[in-house]
């Protein structure tokens, strides 16, 4: 099954900024529409199949147990450790 992914899925799942999802999924528009898929064209269309984000990043991204989950979960600020500087 081909896994479709927005913005904001890219967020949770890399942990980028809003504009580099953002340009990351019209990157993925482009070759996409280049490779001879014209439904890309349109620009209200803002999910793009993994894949081809995965293409562009150069390395595959792996939801936990096929659900999408933040990566930042696992943050020294949630865990409660300081580096004293605060």
């Amino acid at each position: 099954m081909i896994r479709i992914v927005n913005k904001d899925d890219i967020i949770k799942l890399t942990g980028f900024s809003d504009s580099q999802a953002k340009k990351l999924i019209r990157e993925a528009k482009q070759r996409l529409v280049s490779d001879g898929f014209p439904w890309y064209i349109n620009k209200r269309v803002g999910r793009v199949p993994l894949k081809t984000v995965e293409d562009i990043l150069g390395f595959e991204i792996f939801p936990k147990n096929g659900i999408m989950s933040n990566v930042q979960e696992d943050t020294a600020l949630e865990k409660g450790v300081s580096n004293g500087s605060n």
